[in-house]
């Protein structure tokens, strides 16, 4: 593919049915594909890449592609949490048939790991996590349980 700008080229190929991740600020994309990568049901889904597109919006930006028909909940949630803002569009037929711009939770239950080495939830096993956001945009949750407060990028995610 050539390397000249054309406004009318599609850099990534359009998709007949499938999960766009949109809207992704530049460096971001790969933050997703991480969690994409640690679900055991996308390991065999085709996913395309896209790094530093230019973007009214946002200046730069990532894209991501799966093709698959649905993506799980659960799987929404975690990147709502790593990356709140991106938008995820599913194509049918090449067209757009619904869109949501994720946001970040006021409560994460079982999705992040505390890091406090002597809360319950790292001591006792099957005790699930409970994160609440302390501010409006929900960067810094406080664990239910040790009550600490860290910012939600310092976390990491419970993969089951």
């Amino acid at each position: 593919m050539s390397a000249v700008k054309n406004e009318n080229m599609l850099m990534i190929p359009k998709i007949k049915l499938g999960i766009v991740i949109d809207h992704i600020p530049a460096g971001d994309g790969v933050k997703i594909l991480e969690i994409i990568s640690r679900y055991e049901e996308l390991k065999d889904v085709p996913i395309t890449l896209g790094l530093n597109y230019d973007s009214k919006k946002l200046g730069r930006k990532d894209l991501i592609k799966l093709q698959l028909e649905f993506l799980a909940p659960e799987i929404i949630q975690h990147i709502s949490i790593v990356v709140p803002g991106v938008t995820i569009k599913a194509i049918k037929e090449y067209k757009v048939y619904s869109k949501v711009v994720v946001q970040a939770p006021k409560e994460i239950r079982n999705l992040l790991k505390c890091k406090n080495p002597n809360c319950i939830t790292n001591l006792q096993p099957g005790i699930e996590t409970v994160f609440v956001a302390v501010n409006e945009n929900s960067d810094q949750v406080k664990c239910n349980y040790c009550e600490r407060i860290f910012d939600r990028s310092e976390l990491q995610p419970i993969i089951k």
